[in-house]
């Protein structure tokens, strides 16, 4: 049997959370990830950070997931924005076009922070 390879933690940063990723996030693996993604939203947190920092490995159902949680992001007047460590994940947005429907961060305080001053923006 194949382990799934993909660890997953949260944690707040500057108000927002971040669901950090680390390993390979595939068919294999998705479901914890979009798990992590609608527990995080439901929550009251539709701006959500997803650090792929320490991400290996992404396939197309992986980048799925990633805009399913969009979707329900966007219907509770959030966004996700990304931070991408390794040139090869950039690689894959920018390949996908994704890299215009997500803003990518190379740091998760600036992705956070991107996404704080989004929010008091509509509220003044």
């Amino acid at each position: 049997m194949m382990e799934t390879d993909l660890q997953i933690s949260t944690r707040m940063v500057e108000e927002i959370p971040v669901i950090a990723l680390s390993g390979e996030l595939d068919a294999y693996t998705c479901s914890q990830f979009r798990e992590a993604m609608i527990d995080t939203i439901d929550q009251g947190h539709p701006n959500v950070v997803v650090s792929m920092a320490d991400v290996e490995y992404i396939d197309s159902s992986g980048l799925g997931t990633l805009v399913g949680g969009l979707k329900r992001a966007s219907e509770q007047g959030g966004r996700i924005a990304v931070v991408c460590g390794s040139d090869q994940i950039r690689k894959v947005f920018e390949i996908t076009g994704l890299e215009k429907v997500f803003p990518v961060f190379e740091d998760e305080a600036d992705a956070a922070r991107s996404l704080g001053r989004r929010r008091k923006d509509r509220i003044s």
